[in-house]
């Protein structure tokens, strides 16, 4: 579930860039509209489709005789949409900073393989633990790997409040560097500059 938020996340940033190389980013942002706002429209609208496509992955699950509690479907909700929020915040600010399209999609895989692999998506944290004490810090101060608790414990109806609390501060530092990323006055700063 933490897999498909992630590159969700990612490739609709993606698309930022690509508006941006093609001009009509610039017709958007001329848009009475605050850019904190626009920004936030377009992080909404693909963490929408992401959730949509978690909920797809769960029925496909379901059928294949894995069963979580019933009562986790519908409590995994706000922490898809929260964890959505987070790794699509991530892609835009990451994509203000980048201006070619093909340098996006190579720090993309920079940023998508290390996040997963150095988090508790394959393994929980306390295996982590067991076997290097250095692998379990790195995976603890990855944002990703509290996606992962948040969207674990809440299909089984339990609450990780310490998870839940880091991703709701890493959306909100991610956002903040996207909307001052996308900030007219600094680019233009950077190219008088």
């Amino acid at each position: 579930c933490g897999m498909i938020l992630l590159f969700n996340g990612m490739q609709s940033s993606l698309s930022l860039v690509y508006d941006r190389e093609m001009g009509s980013m610039r017709l958007l942002l001329t848009a009475p509209l605050s850019r904190a706002w626009l920004l936030f429209s377009k992080l909404l609208g693909s963490t929408i489709i992401s959730v949509l496509q978690v909920y797809a992955f769960l029925l496909v699950a379901w059928m294949f005789d894995i069963t979580l509690p019933p009562l986790g479907y519908l409590a995994v909700l706000p922490a898809l949409v929260l964890g959505g929020l987070m790794l699509g915040a991530l892609g835009l600010a990451l994509s203000s900073f980048i201006k070619q399209l093909e340098n996006f999609a190579g720090v993309m895989n920079f940023v998508i393989f290390p996040m997963f692999f150095l988090s508790s998506a394959l393994y929980p944290l306390w295996k982590m633990a067991e076997s290097s004490e250095l692998l379990h810090d790195i995976c603890a101060v990855n944002p990703f790997t509290h996606v992962v608790e948040v969207i674990r414990f809440a299909l089984y109806v339990e609450w990780n409040g310490m998870a839940f609390t880091w991703t709701a501060l890493a959306t909100a530092t991610f956002m903040g560097l996207a909307v001052w990323g996308y900030d007219p006055a600094r680019g233009m700063m950077t190219r008088k500059g």
